[in-house]
């Protein structure tokens, strides 16, 4: 999802999709993007992660959605024209919301036993805050995330200098600064 990201967008700021695209491929791309949206939420990274009908109690935390995949998932079908209409907004709010960490940070996936895992830095609360602002607009009417509670951990993240670290106590790094900035 990610690869297909930074070519679209390419081919985007080029105005090269409509031109080097047929509109049979675009719809190609489209239905894979679809192919990876996750029943409870979200979307796979790819198609290869989804076990399908033999998903179960004993295997489900190997076919996770990702919160970066699922943000690049929407700005894909974004950037080809899809209308959004076939997301299911409902359920992948919901994942969201389960991501969220105390701290208010957000987590990668939800791995065994429903546990939030991978890591918990800026990046991923620009993807939760992207995903809610295409999905809900802001104005989401499911159980929401804690925006407060994220809005706590950017000030907690800020340096003296005024740059933004992935974490309170931590070093400030453009990569945090320029994900701040952009959420």
């Amino acid at each position: 999802m990610t690869l297909a990201f930074f070519t679209l967008c390419a081919l985007d700021l080029l105005d090269g999709i409509t031109p080097n695209t047929t509109e049979a491929e675009r719809v190609g791309y489209i239905g894979w993007i679809y192919r990876c949206q996750h029943p409870d939420g979200g979307f796979r990274g790819f198609t290869g992660g989804d076990v399908g009908n033999s998903r179960s109690e004993d295997n489900q935390h190997w076919d996770p959605a990702n919160i970066a995949a699922t943000y690049f998932a929407l700005a894909n079908l974004a950037i080809l024209g899809d209308d959004l209409a076939r997301v299911k907004s409902t359920e992948c709010l919901r994942w969201l919301k389960r991501l969220q960490l105390q701290d208010g940070t957000f987590g990668e996936a939800v791995g065994l036993g429903g546990v939030v895992q991978g890591g918990r830095d800026m990046r991923f609360c620009y993807c939760a805050a992207a995903i809610r602002w295409i999905l809900a607009g802001g104005n989401s009417e499911e159980e929401d995330i804690d925006v407060d509670k994220m809005l706590k951990f950017f000030e907690a993240s800020q340096t003296y200098e005024g740059g933004f670290a992935n974490g309170p106590f931590h070093e400030a790094h453009g990569t945090p600064t320029s994900a701040f900035a952009a959420g």
